[in-house]
This record gives C-alpha cells, structure tokens and sequence, in this order.
C-alpha cells in the first residue's frame, strides 16, 4: 500500500506493526519541516501510548504547542510531533481548534483504538475501506485497490450530475471518504463512531450587514503568512486572476517577497495568462517565472488523467493543474495557491444566474412551462436547460438544475434502471438548504463549500500536485477568512458584483486595471481536443464493447451524444467527456463483471 504512495511521499517511508492488536500503519513522508530523520513517520509519542501517521500541515503549531505542551521537551521542530502530543492530551477536543490541512491516524496502543480525522475543507484525502474482517484506509484509492475493488453503479448519479463524487460517496463498493470536518473511532476492526466537529451549515452565513476591509486584508495577511513556513522551497502559482493576485499581494505584505511566483504559458491565447500575471507580479516587485509547455505534450496527459485522479472525475482544468504542479515542482516543494475565494465570496456566475433564476420561481407553473418549450425549440440543448430551471419548484431544485453537469437529455435515459438514485443529488442539495437559514444565494454558496470545495477543487490540486511530490496550501480557505466571507450578507457580497469584497482589497495594493477583467477559468481546449487529436482514442474508449461488459448505461444515448458532438453540438463536449473518462476507467482498473442486482434482465437479454 505505501509503495503506491511513492509519489506523494519520495523522501522517506516507515511502518508500525502491531499483530497483537491486529494494526498496521504505514506512511510515505514528503519532508516540509524539520528535514531531520527523528521527524519521520509513523511516529510514537514521549510516553510510548500513542503513535500517529499524518499528511498535511498545522499552520498554528506554535500556539498549539504553547497552549498544551508547555514544560514538554519535543524532540523535533515541526508539526507532527505537536499533533501527536496534543491530540493524545487533547482527543478529539482539539480538532476545531487546528488550522490546518490535514488527515490523519491516531492509534492508542493500550485500548487498541483508532481515531481518523480529517480537516474541515477536506484538503487532505482519506478513504476507507471497511469489509468484513478488514479495514483498510488510505490518502489515495490506488492503495486499496490491491482489495480488488469493484465499481458501484449507484453512485453514477453523483458523477454525472456534479462530475465528481460528494464525499462520502465514491466510485467502489465497500469504500468511502471520511467527510470534511469529520472524525471517527475504530475499534475490532470496524468504525464504531462519527462525529463532525465542523460542517459549513453552522457557520453565521448572511449575518454580517457591513464589510470590515482592514479587518479582511488583515487576516489575508496572516493566512498567507503561516503558510509561507517551511524549511524547504516555496513558491506561489500567479494566473493573473483576483484570487491568486490578493495571495501575491499579501505576500509582499507579509514581507514574503522572497517566494517567487509561477505562471504556465500556453501558445493558446484562450487559456494563455502569462502576460496578465507578469504584470502583477512586477507591480508587486515579486520574483517571477513564466514556465512555457507545449501543448502538443497536453494530449499525452489526458491518459495521464485517468491515473491522476482516481476514479471517475471531469473536471478538465485538472489537466492543466497537473501541467502546472509538474512545472513548478522542479523549481519548489511547496506552493500557495488562490483556491477558495469563489465558494465565500461570491465568485462564481453561477451565482448571478441563481439570483435571475430565482424570480421566475415566482411566476406561475402554467407560465414557465410554455416558455421553456419555446426556449428548447429555439436554442436546441441549451434550452432544455433553461426548461429544466423554469420547471424546478423550489430554490434547492433550481441550484440543483444549475449545476448539473449532464447535458445530454434526461439521465434516466442514460441510466434507466437506477429509479430513485437518480434523484440523490437534487436531495443533497436540498439538505444543504434546509440546514441554512440564510438568503437562496448563501445555501448555494454553502452547498459548493461542503461539496464542491472538497469533491472538486481540492481532488484537483491535491492529486495533481501529490502526484509529483508538491504540496500546495490555499491561504483563502483559512477557517477565519472563510467564515469571515460566509458571514457577508448578499447585499454586501454583491455589493459591487461578483466577489467585491476581495477585489477591493486588491485594488488596495495593484492598480484594477491589471486584473479586472472576464473571468477567464484554468481549462483547456477539450472541444477541439476531443474532435483532433483524441478522435481515435475517443473511438476506441466509447465503443460498444466497453459499456457492453457493465450494462449500466443505454449504449444508445451514448452513441447518440457522441455522434451529435462529433457533428457540431459543442455544447456536449462536457458530456462526451463525461463519458470518456468513466469509459477509461472501466478499462483500465475495472474488477471481474459481476452483474448489478439493479439491472433490467430484459434490457439485457435484448441487448
């Protein structure tokens, strides 16, 4: 299991047996603070009764340590021996008080109980295995799949409707994700207790009705400080765009401006940002370096995707991610990075079409339906979207539409024997937004913090950077400037359009000019991708023998998307690949057939 982890952790490995309780711990160690040896994992504690594997960063240590191990003699410098030694005092008590990425394993040796804990983003990865006679956790899925895993069709749903899988769910049988926020007991080889020590539903979203700016540049500041501590190189990657600019920006007033900063240029000017982000970084006076990559190089990765991240995952700016953490990684170990502004501060379009949205639902059924027929017959696939918000009855079901990923028809079409799990996304939403008391834009928000954030964004920078030994800290998912944003009321939030807040503080340090413009996104070509170079492999994937060895899918809506792709509906290249990457994935880690009790015999017998 840990040989499969080499990447993530290329400087060192070590193990804990334990037959008599029946334990084995293992762990890969990317060394970020105290390089000395004493600082590897797994580790033991002073008193010999705790020992502990843990991946990630506590940025507040230093407090946790002055706090809770005054008069202790620590034998080493950096984070994980103050976790250890705090959580073995502390328990579980001490998780909402870390700040931190973070996801680890505390064994106590005399009871023979285990703890798993995972930060409240989500930004470290655990997964779970749990088969009768065997539990098995680890940071990525290729460990477990020495458990031969089998694939769970009833959790389809949640990819074609998000592109990834909301945690707890995942692709396999048997395995789950520890859910952000969330710690749990293991005791005789089973999980006896959850419990979440936060969940984005109990911040105080909306209740702030001003915007405190010196108090928000302030803890920007901060963020971006704790987490320029390291005792091996660090970098920051720059776009160009207001998320990654602020991080920069407080870099130089933190006092940082040794940490260069990093840009990827593309030949292609539609995703290419290397002069807007020079730019910056030279207002700035920070040190910066323009990495170029040649695209045709891109198109051997997307084969690499399908192994970079695991399971079934669409996010296609997760092929640029990996073209940008290689980039960088021989020029850093660590890098800050401008994740987490959208989802607390507004950022998204998604979030202004809600709000239009959210008047329709005011009008009558017997008025939206006509228009939505028109909107379909006028605008073809797009406007079966617009029918699908005109048609929702309530706001859950209008976010739940707006984010839905599959656009090619109905999905009960494409998966008609999965009757009542098709409608599991739409529940989550709407769970979310009953747990809210705040404005129909504020859940949605909430919504992408507990899902998005965890199920996308972070799966994106967390495999593409681990996958070359990198690890990336994200300053605006700091708990403090997190809630701090959740707490913005929308008349304040919106105040002066999408993401106003931070782009104040910006103009407080770089000229507006520099940055304020479309919003321009971290993707690539994928339409013409799929229609050039990746015809053939495409045809190769979606033929009919992959889907004929599951069974999940109506091979006939699936031939029928591709084929109306291929001849013009640009529209459906999400979709397509879509179904790519679940097609690859099929051929390259599927277990034995073993057919779903979920099936139609009679669809089968026909096909």
């Amino acid at each position: 299991m840990t040989d499969r982890l080499i990447h993530r952790g290329p400087d060192s490995g070590g193990t804990y047996c334990d037959p008599r309780l029946g334990w084995y711990l293992g762990f890969r160690r990317l060394a970020i603070r105290d390089l000395d040896p004493r600082a590897n994992q797994p580790m033991v504690s002073r008193c010999g009764r705790t020992v502990l594997v843990f991946n990630g960063e506590i940025y507040n240590a230093t407090e946790i340590a002055e706090k809770y191990l005054s008069g202790v003699c620590l034998r080493t410098t950096g984070d994980t021996e103050v976790l250890l030694e705090a959580f073995e005092r502390r328990g579980p008590q001490l998780l909402p008080e870390l700040n931190g990425m973070f996801a680890f394993a505390a064994l106590d040796t005399h009871t023979g109980r285990l703890t798993l804990a995972r930060d409240r983003w989500g930004k470290k990865p655990l997964f779970v295995l749990e088969r009768p006679g065997v539990l098995a956790f680890a940071s990525e899925l290729r460990s477990l799949q020495i458990f031969d895993l089998e694939a769970d069709p009833e959790q389809l749903p949640y990819y074609f409707h998000f592109g990834y899988f909301p945690p707890p769910a995942t692709f396999y049988r048997d395995v789950t994700q520890l859910c952000p926020g969330e710690w749990a007991i293991v005791e005789n080889g089973r999980i006896t207790h959850r419990c979440r020590y936060f969940a984005p539903w109990d911040l105080p979203w909306g209740t702030e009705t001003r915007c405190d700016y010196d108090r928000l540049a302030a803890l920007l500041i901060d963020a971006v400080r704790i987490r320029t501590i390291s005792d091996v190189p660090i970098g920051a990657f720059l776009s160009g765009g207001i998320d990654s600019s602020l991080v920069a920006a407080c870099l130089q007033k933190a006092e940082a401006r040794d940490v260069p900063t990093f840009t990827v240029g593309f030949s292609d000017k539609r995703i290419d940002e290397a002069a807007h982000a020079a730019a910056i970084a030279g207002r700035l006076g920070l040190r910066h370096k323009v990495l170029s990559v040649d695209e045709r190089d891109l198109t051997e990765l997307v084969l690499d995707f399908v192994d970079c991240y695991e399971q079934p995952y669409m996010d296609k700016s997760g092929v640029a991610a990996m073209v940008l953490c290689e980039s960088v990684r021989p020029f850093a170990t660590v890098a800050l990075s401008g994740d987490g502004g959208d989802e607390f501060f507004g950022g998204y379009d998604r979030y202004r079409w809600f709000t239009v949205a959210l008047k329709c639902l005011r009008w009558p059924m017997i008025a939206r339906r006509p228009i939505g027929r028109v909107a379909q017959a006028c605008f073809a696939r797009r406007g079966r979207r617009i029918r699908e918000w005109l048609a929702a009855r309530d706001p859950a079901a209008l976010y739940a539409a707006i984010v839905r990923n599959w656009l090619a028809g109905p999905l009960d079409r494409l998966m008609p024997q999965l009757g009542d799990a098709i409608e599991r996304p739409t529940t989550l939403v709407r769970d979310v937004f009953d747990r809210v008391k705040a404005a129909p834009v504020l859940k949605a928000g909430c919504f992408d913090a507990a899902y998005y954030i965890p199920g996308d964004l972070q799966v994106k920078i967390d495999r593409a950077s681990m996958r070359v030994g990198l690890e990336v800290r994200c300053p605006l998912l700091d708990p403090r400037v997190a809630e701090f944003g959740a707490r913005l009321s929308p008349k304040v939030k919106f105040a002066g359009g999408l993401k106003s807040a931070l782009k104040r503080v910006l103009g407080e340090y770089v000229h507006r000019p520099l940055w304020d413009r479309p919003k321009q996104g971290f993707s690539v070509p994928m339409t013409s991708w799929l229609r050039g170079p990746l015809r053939p492999v495409l045809h190769d994937t979606l033929n009919a023998d992959t889907f004929r060895s599951c069974d999940w899918l109506d091979r006939r809506v699936v031939e029928s998307t591709v084929l109306d792709f291929l001849a013009g509906a640009d529209e459906l290249n999400g979709s397509v690949w879509m179904l790519f990457i679940l097609a690859r994935h099929m051929l390259t880690d599927r277990p034995p057939a073993k057919r779903s009790a979920l099936l139609d015999e009679s669809l089968i017998r026909a096909a």
